[in-house]
């Protein structure tokens, strides 16, 4: 789950006649050149705020995967410990019942003992069945202290294991404790980092306007004035007059859709959106996502079921994660399906924090108001409909799968930026076409793929 920067606004100003800015009276192509690398100075900064926004933000992302990691870590270990406990139950259970036999055997031993079998035998052959008789009943007893010893043995042992897994109880929710501690400082410094944040994007942006109405009257005096000649008539050529603008063929001419989404917009920080307490937001991210593994097993028990691989009889035991599970000879048809229930989303609102198995869902910071996705859980929804559980984490799922190098990339596979794949991910769809939840104030869109940035491999969860 990335959440990424925002278009806020277009921080292109429109272009202001001459009298309203100083004109260049010499050299304009020098200033021109200047102001032109002032703007690109405040667009690379916005970028790298634009960046470490994301950073803060997937951060957020991960340290809230990591409690959920953990409290279901310590929710195993709980399961244990009812289950050791039950084996101690059945053990002490077991030894009452081979008590009470042995108990039994011992005293109608002592009354009835074996010798009155001999007294009173009427004939060899009475003797010989008394022996006989009497070996039984010796086995039969050696059997019971044995089985008594065996039970006393096992409630020994099953009493070692509760302890063991009370133990390791304790530690899992002691790191749970801890994780959930984490993420609430991690939460508590992305809402004070995002307040200082804000000023400084307020501030460069101004200068980059500034800039950039600076920039375009000395467009207009340049193209108006020229070099003055005995006509008037510059001597400039006509196509100078845009030569510092990209041609259409050029990628940087792209619109912030295009390759990339920083030439002329500003990142919208969180910062006066981040409130309340951070401990109710993380268990209310946790609250909504607490569904997403049951889901994605029900999910991946109804798809295997669905192409013939899972008989229905099988189903209800079947664990219906189907991490690395998917035939290759079906993978083209689970990614296909993955795509469409993924592209079935478009249109619907960025939501840092947002999306689980079952849909859009409401996030964190001002995703808390918004229900939709951000770009890692758009991708834990698309994949649980196959069965494919993954973390609402970018970093996690860029490490779920196979990679493959880039150049190499193909329909269905994960694209991430960033280091570490920190920042943002998104789905190739092929014909250079990528599916994505950009950023705060966006939606689910189709989108030119952007390298800059870009993780030198993507990650395949299906292979075909």
């Amino acid at each position: 789950m990335v959440a990424v920067t925002a278009v806020l606004v277009t921080s292109m100003s429109a272009p202001r006649p001459a009298r309203a800015e100083p004109g260049p009276v010499a050299g304009g192509a020098d200033t021109v050149t200047a102001l032109i690398v002032r703007v690109a100075e405040a667009d690379q900064r916005l970028q790298q705020l634009g960046a470490q926004i994301q950073d803060r933000q997937e951060g957020v992302n991960k340290a809230i995967a990591e409690v959920q990691t953990a409290r279901d870590a310590a929710d195993m270990a709980r399961r244990d410990v009812e289950t050791s406990q039950l084996a101690v139950r059945e053990a002490n259970t077991a030894i009452a019942a081979s008590q009470q036999r042995f108990d039994t055997f011992a005293v109608a031993t002592y009354v009835n003992g074996p010798s009155e079998s001999y007294l009173s035998a009427g004939s060899p052959e009475d003797v010989i069945g008394a022996a006989g008789a009497g070996q039984t009943l010796q086995i039969s007893f050696e059997k019971t202290k044995a089985d008594l010893a065996r039970a006393r043995t096992a409630a020994v042992n099953e009493e070692s294991s509760a302890r063991a897994a009370r133990q390791r109880a304790d530690e899992a929710a002691a790191r749970a404790q801890t994780s959930m501690d984490a993420a609430v400082t991690t939460l508590s410094e992305t809402q004070q980092q995002f307040g200082a944040q804000q000023a400084e994007v307020d501030r460069v942006a101004e200068q980059r306007r500034t800039t950039q109405a600076q920039l375009e009257a000395a467009r207009t005096w340049s193209t108006s004035s020229g070099i003055a000649t005995g006509t008037g008539v510059s001597t400039v050529p006509t196509a100078a007059a845009d030569w510092d603008r990209a041609t259409p063929h050029d990628p940087a001419a792209a619109t912030p859709s295009g390759t990339s989404q920083w030439d002329t917009t500003l990142p919208m920080v969180p910062s006066a959106n981040v409130a309340g307490d951070p401990i109710a937001i993380i268990n209310m991210v946790l609250q909504i996502s607490s569904t997403s593994a049951q889901l994605t097993a029900d999910l991946g028990r109804k798809f295997l079921t669905t192409i013939g691989i899972l008989p229905e009889a099988s189903a209800a035991v079947d664990p219906g994660i189907t991490n690395g599970r998917i035939p290759r000879v079906y993978g083209r048809q689970a990614s296909e399906y993955v795509i469409r229930r993924a592209t079935s989303q478009l249109g619907v609102p960025y939501s840092w924090g947002g999306g689980n198995a079952n849909g859009p869902s409401r996030g964190i910071d001002q995703g808390a108001g918004t229900v939709g996705f951000d770009c890692s859980g758009l991708y834990l929804y698309a994949f649980a409909g196959v069965g494919i559980k993954l973390d609402h984490y970018s970093g996690s799922q860029y490490n779920a799968g196979r990679k493959i190098p880039s150049s190499q990339m193909r329909r269905g596979d994960l694209i991430f930026y960033g280091p570490s794949a920190s920042q943002h991910e998104a789905m190739y769809l092929g014909n250079g076409q990528m599916l994505e939840a950009p950023y705060t104030g966006s939606t689910v869109k189709i989108s030119p793929v952007r390298t800059s940035g870009m993780t030198p491999y993507v990650t395949r969860l299906i292979e075909y």
